[in-house]
């Protein structure tokens, strides 16, 4: 690098980061208890609040219809 500078020639380092939009994604875990009762964690990922909130909801009405306990 000192010849460089003593040549007169500068040196850049360009260094770019690029983030690639992620499609949205969906995990839903099912779990059966002891005394077969069902639990549930649902993981959605996507940029719009609005639509995970929404998305969340909908799964989770439907989980529930399906596997909630009658009383």
């Amino acid at each position: 690098m000192a010849d460089d500078e003593a040549k007169g020639i500068e040196q850049v380092i360009r260094h770019e980061h690029v983030s690639i939009k992620q499609e949205p994604e969906l995990k839903v875990t099912l779990y059966r208890g002891q005394r077969g009762g069902y639990g549930w964690e649902i993981q959605y990922s996507n940029i719009d609040r609005k639509e995970i909130l929404t998305t969340i909801e909908e799964v989770d009405r439907e989980l529930r219809q399906k596997y909630a306990q009658k009383e």
